[in-house]
Formats: structure tokens, C-alpha cells, sequence
């Protein structure tokens, strides 16, 4: 299952120096250590949120507190964007440091986000660009979510997470990931319980695609070539 993954560029990038400064200076600066989430009065806040440093999960649920919908978002990446346009009293949210180390947010009230963006054109079009990515993720989840097996979703998961934040150890094959995972955090990615996700990682491990340790191991290559033969 593809985590969702930035534009390649950042909001700040489509902003001229002038307009960069002024949304930094109306920006409230956050900074979190791993497994550390945002506090709930500024979640109660109509607030929009940019990664700065580091990695974070979005969890939000719709009415009840039900199932999770769970994004895991780094450099660059913007969180709780649909309070730009949607009421909040039905959605609840979660944001947490997963990166190992330099967590920090830019949170804008709604109202200075949306009043600084219409002042740039670029701005505006990324965001639009960064709504269709969204849905284009959104549509890819559900369909994988109803095609294929959860240990499908959670392989191609661990792939995606690998070339988007991982970096080579010391043999030149083991990728770690920076991130303050838990088996919840992956089993809430792929729709299963927390024992079905430990289940099918442990499984993994047992292949030997999964290394032990205290941060998430991947043997790439096998877990790359794996990955071409389940479903």
C-alpha cells in the first residue's frame, strides 16, 4: 500500500522571498520528540499544519471514533488541510512525531493560511495540485484495501515508507527507517487490527526481509522481489 508522498516540492518553494517571510511570521512553531503527539487544545483549533523537520502520523477520524484514516507525512507535506473547507465539530484528529530525532510543525489559523495563499497564485495551484494527490492516494487506498490481501498492503507499505525516508546501513543492503513506528501504527496504514499486523510482520521477520532491532530494518532488494509475487 504507497504511503502518501509529497509534491517533491514544498509550499514555501511556490512563494516569493516576501511572502515566504510573511507566512513564516504569522506561522506558530511546534517541536516534538518521537512518539509525542500535539497537544488536544491546539487540535481543538481550527489550525493547518506543515512539516518542517522530521515525520509525523495523521490520524483522523469521521463522526464516531471508529476505524482510522492514518497518513504518515514528511518534509514539506501539509496536515489537517481539510479544515481549510470542511466543518471539524465531526472529525477528530491526531498528530504525532515519528522521526527519530528534529520533529517540528508551522501551524496557521485557517484564516491567515487561506488570507497569505490568495495573495499568490502558485500557491493556490499547489495547493489544488496537492488536493488531487490527495484523492488520487485517497482512491489508490480503497481499491487496494478491496483488491488485495493485507499482507499485499503492508509489503508494499514497508517499500514505500523505505524509498521515501529510509537510508542504507553500513552493508550497503539493510535500509532503516528513521521512524518511531509501532506494529498499531502499521496495522492502522493497511485497515487490520493490531494482532493481524503483528502477525504478518513477524511473518516477515521470519523470511528475514525484516531485521531485528529497535527501528524497522528492511532487506530492500528482498522485500522489493517479494513483493512481485503476493497479492
Amino acid at each position: 500500500m504507497a504511503a502518501f508522498s509529497a509534491l517533491g516540492t514544498s509550499l514555501f518553494d511556490t512563494l516569493g522571498a516576501a511572502e515566504r517571510k510573511k507566512f513564516y511570521d504569522l506561522a506558530k512553531k511546534l517541536q516534538l520528540r518521537p512518539g509525542e503527539q500535539v497537544s488536544s487544545s491546539d487540535l481543538s483549533e481550527d489550525q493547518v499544519y506543515l512539516v518542517e523537520t522530521g515525520a509525523f502520523t495523521e490520524r483522523f477520524y469521521y463522526g464516531a471514533r471508529t476505524v482510522p484514516i492514518v497518513r504518515i507525512s514528511g518534509v514539506g507535506e501539509l496536515l489537517q488541510t481539510n479544515r481549510l473547507f470542511l466543518a471539524t465539530r465531526f472529525q477528530k484528529s491526531e498528530l504525532r512525531a515519528i522521526h527519530i530525532e528534529n520533529n517540528s510543525l508551522c501551524a496557521w489559523s485557517v484564516d491567515d493560511f487561506l488570507s497569505t495563499l490568495k495573495t499568490s497564485p502558485d500557491a493556490l495551484l499547489y495547493l489544488c495540485h496537492w488536493y488531487n494527490q490527495q484523492a488520487a492516494a485517497s482512491h489508490l487506498h480503497l481499491y487496494e484495501a478491496v483488491a488485495h490481501s493485507a499482507y499485499y498492503r503492508l509489503v508494499n507499505l514497508l517499500v514505500s515508507l523505505a524509498n521515501h525516508y529510509g537510508y542504507v546501513g553500513a552493508n550497503n543492503s539493510t535500509v532503516l527507517l528513521p521512524l518511531k513506528l509501532t506494529i498499531k501504527d502499521l496495522s492502522e496504514c493497511i485497515s487490520v487490527s493490531r494482532e493481524t499486523g503483528s502477525n504478518l510482520f513477524n511473518k516477515l521477520r521470519r523470511k528475514g526481509i525484516i531485521g531485528p532491532g529497535k527501528f524497522i530494518k528492511v532487506e530492500l532488494s528482498k522485500l522489493r522481489d517479494y513483493a512481485e509475487t503476493i497479492e
